[in-house]
């Protein structure tokens, strides 16, 4: 079970790193949006995917940990949580202290990239409106027909009103 739960402590701080490193990328993505530097926000976005992958071969490893102690502690039937382990831990209290604080950071990391992630998520939302509110400034100028005050000012044809200002994406 030591070598366990070194593995799982291990496997932990690794993973508490890599989150600590997803911060300042969450960050700096902000000021990215902000400034619209789509190159500055692909190469942030390639980084973080880098990142994420090398989260899900540490979740892995710590869910095969967790699962062999779930066979050591003979509860093969039921998940076996974080919490639940640190309280089966009072007969090795430097374990137990190891989890109870790495619990309390990654907690505190995944508070605040969840945070940074949302301001992140409103931006994207509020430049995409913007952007969408331009676009159609744009499209509705070019079907301005204007006041004609002639003859035929009742007659125009609608289907040249329609394809004027439409966005050609083939272009």
């Amino acid at each position: 079970m030591a070598g366990l739960m070194d593995d799982l402590i291990s496997t932990l701080r690794d993973e508490l790193q890599i989150y600590k490193d997803l911060i300042p990328l969450a960050d700096k993505k902000s000021s990215v949006i902000i400034a619209n530097d789509t190159e500055a926000l692909s190469e942030i976005t390639e980084k973080e995917q880098i990142t994420v992958e090398r989260l899900k071969s540490l979740e892995k490893k710590r869910e095969g940990i967790m699962i062999n102690m779930r066979v050591v502690l003979n509860r093969k039937n039921s998940e076996l949580k974080l919490e639940e382990l640190i309280e089966l831990m009072d007969k090795q209290p430097e374990a137990k202290t190891n989890l109870t604080e790495l619990k309390k950071s990654l907690k505190e990391t995944l508070d605040r990239l969840k945070t940074l992630n949302e301001r992140n998520t409103k931006l994207i939302n509020e430049s995409l409106e913007i952007s969408e509110y331009h676009l159609n400034m744009i499209r509705s100028s070019k079907t301005y027909i204007g006041n004609n005050y002639t003859k035929k000012a009742g007659q125009f044809d609608m289907s040249s009103m329609m394809t004027v200002g439409t966005f050609d994406a083939k272009n």
